[in-house]
């Protein structure tokens, strides 16, 4: 059977109290849109339809590099409408439809997949993915018969006392016959509290109509709660991000405290590597085998080797990292830091646009952007790259088993030959030949009986 999916994200959301569309807002770094339509497209269907409202350029946009086709629902009559605005999309399909909501980011692919798998074996017409809920406000109830049979769905504003007691919701999530869909769309009404086109209208049109109905239920409602305000939008980040944590540590991963660990589903993590609390991981990052990550790091769409450790309080993005590397505390890898394998990175050090050479050192307290940085070099504390002379930026060499001493100013353009060495407190305006010593340094002088003197004058005073 063929399979499309229709995703709903035309909606507001006035309590997110927000300028940004509601299924923007990020989780992970991720818009939560992106999350769903993730899941839609490893469904492998044929067409994906999205359905836009408010700001529909601004979510176009967050999507351009998805392959999906998107309508407007103008005026946005409720959510039988909004599927009905793709009937056109859907002319020359024939097969079944899975209808998602852009709110609801927290559905996993596998469930998706056992949803539709049920769907198909039962042969339905319509089905639907419904849960028990401690707290059902807000979400439309499921009645039932004595027997177990569904009878109809209620939303909550149309809902009786009684019928507000109900547990089992509908989560929005259904999958139906595309002939059945657009016949039932044509027989919905407005004559409910919204004055809305409700789509599990659909589900009590199916029942009346004595069409095959499946409600597939769900035990983790967490999977399928909607999106709706800021607080709901943190409970689903929770959700998303603990499933990811899991998923990490079932391959080998060990992660302290889950709960404090934020990993983007995009991240890779080789066995063996520990992550520590209060660290965050994003992006298309990559991290290898046996590296200890944290606490309090953050890394953003970077490449880290095996065997490397990130110590507290370092920050890292879009810089790559090879094998044996140990950095920080309290380090910055800037976008196009480059450190070779066995190289260390000190406290309070900056790394900007620089590739820093095989057991290289910059152990503390330096800042060194544009340069190349040899094999087995050592840059003394305090060290700084003078790359930029207020228009351009300029270059910085240092080549192998050079000796930069602490408190170094090397103004580029500049070169440091091979095995070269600069005096502690330089500032080095000139290339440096290989294996001399540069020396900057005004003669020192000394004053006697200073204290002296000093002591005097403030008595006086």
């Amino acid at each position: 059977m063929s399979l499309a999916v229709i995703i709903l994200a035309a909606g507001k959301g006035v309590r997110m109290n927000s300028e940004l569309p509601k299924v923007l807002h990020p989780i992970l770094k991720k818009p939560m849109l992106r999350y769903v339509l993730d899941a839609a497209r490893d469904m492998e269907p044929e067409r994906i339809v999205l359905v836009l409202g408010h700001d529909s350029e601004l979510v176009k946009e967050a999507v351009s590099d998805c392959p999906v086709d998107t309508v407007i629902q103008e005026p946005q009559l409720g959510t039988g409408h909004a599927v009905l605005c793709c009937e056109d999309a859907f002319r020359d399909f024939s097969g079944d439809i899975l209808i998602l909501s852009g709110d609801v980011p927290a559905t996993g692919v596998s469930t998706l997949g056992e949803f539709m798998d049920s769907h198909v074996k039962n042969s339905a017409d319509v089905s639907f993915i419904s849960t028990l809920v401690e707290d059902p406000s807000g979400y439309g109830r499921v009645l039932r018969n004595a027997e177990g049979e569904v009878l109809r769905i209620v939303e909550d504003k149309d809902a009786t006392a009684d019928e507000k007691k109900e547990k089992e919701i509908n989560a929005g999530i259904y999958c139906v016959n595309s002939s059945f869909l657009w016949e039932s769309l044509d027989g919905l009404d407005t004559e409910n509290n919204q004055g809305e086109y409700y789509l599990p209208g659909i589900v009590n049109l199916c029942v009346s109509r004595k069409r095959g109905l499946q409600a597939f239920a769900l035990s983790n409602p967490k999977e399928v709660s909607g999106v709706n305000s800021r607080e709901q939008l943190g409970e689903a980040e929770k959700t998303i991000r603990l499933a990811i944590n899991r998923r990490h540590m079932e391959n080998g991963v060990t992660i302290v405290d889950p709960e404090t660990a934020y990993i983007s589903d995009s991240v890779s993590i080789g066995k063996d590597t520990t992550v520590y609390p209060n660290t965050y991981i994003y992006g298309e990052t990559r991290i290898g085998e046996n590296c200890r990550v944290g606490p309090s790091v953050y890394v953003e769409d970077s490449q880290i080797g095996d065997n490397v450790e990130i110590r507290f309080s370092s920050y890292l993005t879009e810089c790559e990292v090879e094998d044996g590397v140990v950095m920080g505390p309290f380090c910055h890898l800037r976008p196009e830091a480059r450190i070779k394998s066995g190289a260390k990175i000190g406290n309070f050090v900056e790394i900007k646009k620089s590739n820093i050479g095989v057991g290289s050192k910059v152990p503390h307290l330096s800042y060194v952007g544009d340069a190349d940085i040899g094999a087995g070099v050592n840059i003394g504390a305090g060290t700084i790259t003078c790359n930029y002379d207020g228009v351009n930026k300029h270059r910085t060499v240092v080549e192998d088993g050079a000796f930069i001493g602490s408190d170094t100013m090397l103004v580029a353009p500049i070169k440091v030959g091979k095995g070269a060495t600069t005096a502690a407190g330089s500032t080095v305006t000139k290339d440096v030949s290989p294996g001399a010593l540069a020396i900057e340094r005004a003669g020192q002088k000394e004053i006697t009986g200073w204290a002296e003197r000093k002591r005097v004058k403030k008595g006086k005073s």
